[in-house]
């Protein structure tokens, strides 16, 4: 990311704001499943030397595993090595949103959306939950739809992505296409076989986002991510209307695991896999990409099975997964060479597997790139923070005592524009290839996260950092608070020497990449402030809510 450019963007709309106005986590204890296999930095393909890392180096870390550097991480990690934090990370068991739902609240949105906060706050798992996250925009299923009171549901969809976060891709893509939450917001579930005599034709809905959005996009790719094109220039497409028929045909005789009846199902269970109705599964040979056949008189499942290997195994998965994860994880615009090497090993780890998440990530986050893009390319490298991820920095920063299960985030999709699978469409709050008008446009540099942010989002987020730091403070000395307070103990020790205190805050909120405006002004606002504990807020929010706060690198 052009730094100077966003800093500038960004800082336009701050102004604008500025003018318009340790607990439990409830953890899994069991060794799950699906931990990651050994990958050594060795075999990642220009991998970053494995060497010390210095203040700058575990914040950048830090940043693209969790949600927010803490204090404790940024002094234990010092001196190690990001394989180190990497291997560590992805042996820790789940933090599932279901364990930690209350039963008594357990339809409740407040309920889901709470959990989903205490654990990017206080969970160990830091790197699967971030993993998780990402891969919840890619295989989007939303509340935005008839799901909006299927809290459960929604949450163990969640707990999927968890699990598998470090599993294989195919494994993920059975389970999400199964999972009657996705079924009932792309309509597989009840899609039923072709009958022309009644004007009934297969649902394409799943069928057409299961390509262009889950696995391999409109456009046939390069391995490197790059679009193939035609003599003429024009981009090579990867499907068609008779591929998408074919596959909707596919996706038909699905239904609750529960239902009593196919078409009127009156039992309706969001938790278990959907089961086969032989009666109204399309049995007619079908043909799939490269034309792969799938025989007559085969089963749901047999043809199921065809048809997910076949989208599974088809080229364009590797650079297509790979660099959305690495927009998610780590910067906007990865090199094409970046993207190769990443997808050179989702199409075969070390171990001769295609398809390994934790391999995959693990080569996202060894690469040279990732760990020393910002001095490699410093006019692209990095990304735009998302709201959720500027909020779950500052609390993580400074961790509250507790967050209360009665705290209501009821405001937290209108300010922030973003929940946990509440997304406005199937297509994610933002796409992957959004660019933002003038002249970053015209740079071709992407900034998906932009698609978020004009000068009303950048007010709305503004006033919730303020929210969350100036006037938390108030309810800092009641314990019987609802309220989210941000402890700031260390920083009132800290408070009476200011030059320690700004470097304490550059430190955990910049990894040492404050400017020198922007210390200047930190510094004249405590010297101008009187009261102790608005010293130190005042400070967080300054640089919480600058321009600085807003760009990962």
């Amino acid at each position: 990311m052009k730094k100077t450019i966003i800093i500038s963007l960004l800082l336009t709309t701050t102004v604008l704001a500025a003018c318009g106005g340790g607990t439990s986590t409830d953890r899994q204890t069991n060794v799950d499943p699906a931990v990651a296999p050994a990958l050594p930095a060795s075999e990642v393909v220009n991998a970053a030397p494995s060497t010390p890392m210095t203040d700058a180096d575990v914040h950048r870390l830090l940043s693209q595993t969790t949600y927010g550097p803490t204090l404790r991480d940024m002094d234990a990690l010092k001196g190690t090595t990001a394989e180190q934090w990497i291997d560590a990370q992805m042996q820790l068991p789940a933090t599932y949103l279901t364990h930690g739902l209350d039963n008594a609240n357990i339809n409740q949105w407040n309920e889901y959306v709470n959990v989903w906060w205490r654990h990017s706050v206080y969970a160990e798992d830091q790197l699967r939950n971030r993993v998780a996250f990402a891969l919840s925009q890619i295989l989007v299923v939303s509340g935005k739809s008839s799901l909006s009171e299927k809290q459960y549901g929604l949450a163990n969809y969640y707990d999927i992505l968890m699990r598998n976060a470090f599993g294989n891709y195919r494994t993920l893509l059975e389970e999400v296409t199964l999972n009657p939450v996705m079924g009932e917001y792309l309509s597989m579930k009840g899609n039923r076989k072709p009958e022309p005599e009644n004007n009934v034709r297969a649902d394409e809905n799943f069928a057409r986002e299961l390509l262009q959005l889950f696995t391999i996009g409109l456009d046939q790719l390069n391995p490197n991510g790059t679009v193939k094109r035609d003599a003429d220039g024009v981009a090579l497409p990867t499907y068609d209307q008779e591929l998408i028929e074919n596959y909707a045909r596919v996706f038909t005789g699905w239904q609750f695991a529960s239902a009593d009846d196919f078409r009127w199902p009156r039992k309706k269970d969001y938790i278990t896999p959907m089961k086969a109705f032989p009666e109204f599964h399309d049995t007619d040979e079908k043909t799939l990409l490269n034309g792969i056949k799938v025989p007559a008189g085969q089963s749901a499942e047999q043809d199921l099975k065809i048809a997910l290997d076949s989208v599974f195994n088809h080229p364009n998965v590797g650079p297509f997964i790979s660099q959305q994860l690495i927009q998610r994880l780590v910067t906007s615009n990865p090199s094409p060479e970046y993207v190769r090497d990443v997808a050179a090993v989702f199409d075969s780890n070390v171990n001769g597997e295609r398809g390994s998440l934790g391999s995959t990530v693990k080569a996202i986050l060894m690469h040279r790139e990732a760990r020393l893009g910002a001095e490699l390319y410093p006019n692209t490298f990095g990304k735009v923070k998302e709201p959720l991820i500027r909020v779950t920095n500052l609390w993580r920063a400074f961790q509250p005592e507790h967050i209360s299960s009665e705290f209501n985030y009821g405001w937290v999709h209108s300010e922030l524009r973003q929940s946990p699978l509440n997304s406005p469409t199937v297509f994610n709050f933002y796409r992957p290839d959004y660019r933002q008008p003038g002249t970053l446009n015209m740079q071709d540099l992407k900034t998906p996260e932009l698609q978020l942010i004009d000068e009303s989002a950048i007010i709305t987020l503004t006033n919730r950092l303020l929210a969350s730091t100036l006037w938390s403070n108030n309810y800092m000395s009641d314990p019987n608070s609802k309220a989210i307070a941000i402890n700031i103990n260390h920083e009132m020790d800290l408070e009476p020497n200011p030059e320690k205190l700004v470097n304490h805050l550059n430190r955990i909120m910049l990894g040492g990449n404050m400017t020198p405006g922007l210390r200047a002004a930190t510094l004249n606002l405590i010297e101008n402030t009187n009261r102790a504990s608005n010293k130190v807020v005042d400070a967080i929010f300054l640089i919480a809510s600058s321009p600085e706060a807003a760009i990962q690198r």
